[in-house]
C-alpha cells in the first residue's frame, strides 16, 4: 500500500494530520490497513468523534428499522408528530430536501426537550422538496420524531436497536472512557471525548445530527451489515429502497439518510463507483460501501483539527481515497 502510505506521510509531514486509522476490505477480507498517530497508540478500538457519520449510523438505521416494521412511513407528515401545518414528510428529512439548511440552534431557551418545536419554527430557506441543502436541524428533528415513534431517548434506542443487534462494543454517545479517544477537531485536551459539533454539544451530546463516538472494529460491523443489505437490522427490500438516488436532478445525490455516490461527490474520489452509499463527517471521517462488489472503506482521521477549511478537507479525503484505489489496483495486477 505504498500509495496510501505516501499520501498519508505527506499529510503527517505537513502537520495536516496527527491521527489516522484506515481499514479497507471486501466482504470479510481486509485488503489494506493503515494506522499512525503522533501521540496515541491507535488500535481498532480507538474512538473517533464520528460527527455526521452519526446520521448514517444512528438516525438513518433507526429510521429504516421503523420503516421496515411499519412503525413509520416515508410519506408520513411531520404534523403527525408535531403541531405544524406544513406539508413536510419524513422523506424530506431523510433526503435533506425539507427547506432548511445549516442553523445555529444554541439559543438560550432551547432545550433537548423542546428543540423539535424550535426547529419547526425556523423560516424555510427554499420550498419543501425543491432542492438539496444539507441540514443538521432536519436530522435533529428526525431524531426527536424517532423518540416519539419508539418511546425512548435516542441514545437508548441506538443501543437497543442498532448496537446490540450488530454486536458493537465501543460505539456510544458521551463516552466515559477517554484514554483511547482521539481529540478529533477540538482544540484542548480537556475536550477529549466531548462531541465537536456545537449544536449537539449544546443539546448534551445526544442529537440526531452528530454525537456518536466509534472505532474501526465497530464500523466494520456496520459495513458488513450494509454489504449484506441491512442484515440483522431490516429487510433487503428496505435496504434497496434506501440505497436509491432520490434527488437525481438536484445538485447533490441523496439516498435515504445516506450519500448516493456519483460524479457530483468529491470525497471518495475514484474509489467507489456510482450507486455506492455512505457518509462523511466534519471531523475528518468517511464510511462507504459498494454493496454490489462488497468493497468498504473506513477512513478515520483528525484532519479538521489541523485544517479549518472544510472544502480543503474534502480534497484531502479525495486524495486518500484515490491512493487507496491505486493500491487496490496494484495489488490486483500483481496477483
Amino acid at each position: 500500500m505504498k500509495n496510501l502510505e505516501k499520501e498519508l506521510q505527506n499529510l503527517f509531514d505537513q502537520k495536516a494530520i496527527s491521527n489516522a486509522f484506515i481499514r479497507v476490505g471486501r466482504y470479510d477480507d481486509v485488503l489494506l490497513e493503515y494506522s499512525k498517530s503522533t501521540n496515541l497508540a491507535l488500535d481498532e478500538y480507538t474512538l473517533f468523534d464520528m460527527a455526521s457519520v452519526s446520521k448514517l449510523f444512528s438516525v438513518t438505521q433507526l429510521s429504516l428499522i421503523a420503516l421496515d416494521r411499519k412503525m413509520l412511513a416515508l410519506d408520513d407528515k411531520v404534523s403527525k408528530f408535531y403541531d405544524c401545518d406544513e406539508e413536510l414528510e419524513i422523506r424530506h428529512l431523510l433526503t435533506h430536501t425539507w427547506g432548511i439548511g445549516h442553523k445555529n440552534l444554541c439559543q438560550e431557551n432551547n432545550t433537548y426537550d423542546n428543540i423539535g418545536e424550535y426547529i419547526l419554527s425556523i423560516p424555510k430557506d427554499f420550498p419543501i422538496g425543491s432542492r438539496v441543502k444539507y441540514s443538521c436541524p432536519g436530522f435533529i428533528l428526525l431524531g426527536k420524531i424517532l423518540e416519539k415513534v419508539y418511546g425512548d431517548r435516542l441514545d437508548v434506542l441506538f443501543q437497543k436497536y442498532v448496537a446490540t443487534p450488530l454486536g458493537l462494543t465501543k460505539t456510544t454517545y458521551c463516552p466515559d472512557v477517554k484514554s483511547n479517544t482521539v481529540v478529533n477537531a477540538n482544540d484542548t485536551e480537556e475536550e477529549r471525548g466531548i462531541v465537536n459539533d456545537y449544536n449537539c454539544r449544546f443539546l448534551g451530546g445526544i442529537a440526531g445530527n452528530a454525537g456518536l463516538f466509534s472505532c474501526a472494529a465497530d464500523l466494520q460491523r456496520l459495513c458488513q451489515a450494509l454489504l449484506h443489505y441491512g442484515e440483522g437490522l431490516y429487510s433487503k427490500e428496505t435496504f434497496l429502497m434506501a440505497a436509491q438516488n432520490y434527488t437525481p436532478e438536484m445538485t447533490e445525490s441523496r439516498g435515504l439518510g445516506c450519500v448516493y455516490v456519483d460524479s457530483k461527490y468529491i470525497r471518495t474520489g475514484d474509489l467507489f463507483p456510482e450507486g455506492s452509499i455512505g457518509h462523511g463527517g466534519h471531523t475528518g471521517q468517511l464510511l462507504y460501501v459498494d454493496y454490489k462488489s462488497g468493497l468498504y472503506a473506513i477512513i478515520l482521521t483528525d484532519l479538521t483539527k489541523h485544517n479549518k477549511n472544510f472544502k480543503e478537507i474534502k480534497y484531502l479525503l479525495r486524495g486518500i481515497s484515490n491512493a487507496i484505489k491505486k493500491d487496490i489496483e496494484a495489488e490486483k495486477a500483481a496477483e
